[in-house]
């Protein structure tokens, strides 16, 4: 009888050992993003487009961490939603990662177009970016009505 205590007692150890370790459930770590910067600002696009503006801020986060124009993408989602302060911080981190995207120059020029101030900076963040895309008639085009617009402002 003794015996039979003692394997019952090692018996319920065992149960509950196995019990409570089977509580605990697996995590599964992702240490590799499987998206490209890419597919993560197309995702944003079309979670933007949905409605779904956490989402979408949530992949340019994460296409930000590889290029610069996650940064830009967050800018004009704040600026859509006139969040102008959020949309400026974002314009500048695009341009501090890659100072040589033009479209964040140019929002940003637009963004103090049409809040109606520091329009003399405004006009020289324009000429970079047209600087920057001197061979892109398309570009160039939209940089000059920018221009225009802050000249216009300026003069009145």
């Amino acid at each position: 009888m003794i015996l039979f205590v003692k394997y019952f007692h090692f018996f319920i150890l065992m149960v509950v050992s196995v019990l409570i370790s089977a509580c605990s459930m697996p995590k599964i770590v992702v240490l590799n993003d499987p998206l490209t910067a890419e597919e993560h600002l197309q995702l944003g696009l079309s979670y933007e487009k949905k409605g779904l503006l956490d989402e979408a801020i949530r992949h340019y986060e994460e296409a930000s961490k590889n290029d610069a124009r996650g940064f830009l993408f967050i800018g004009n989602l704040y600026l859509n939603q006139g969040k102008h302060e959020q949309a400026e911080e974002n314009y500048r981190r695009a341009i501090k990662k890659n100072n040589k995207l033009a479209d964040a120059y140019n929002n940003l020029a637009w963004l103090y177009y049409i809040k109606g101030e520091r329009l003399d900076e405004a006009e020289d963040l324009i000429r970079k970016a047209m600087e920057l895309e001197k061979g892109n008639q398309d570009k160039l085009k939209i940089y000059e009505d920018t221009l225009d617009k802050i000249n216009k402002i300026k003069t009145k």
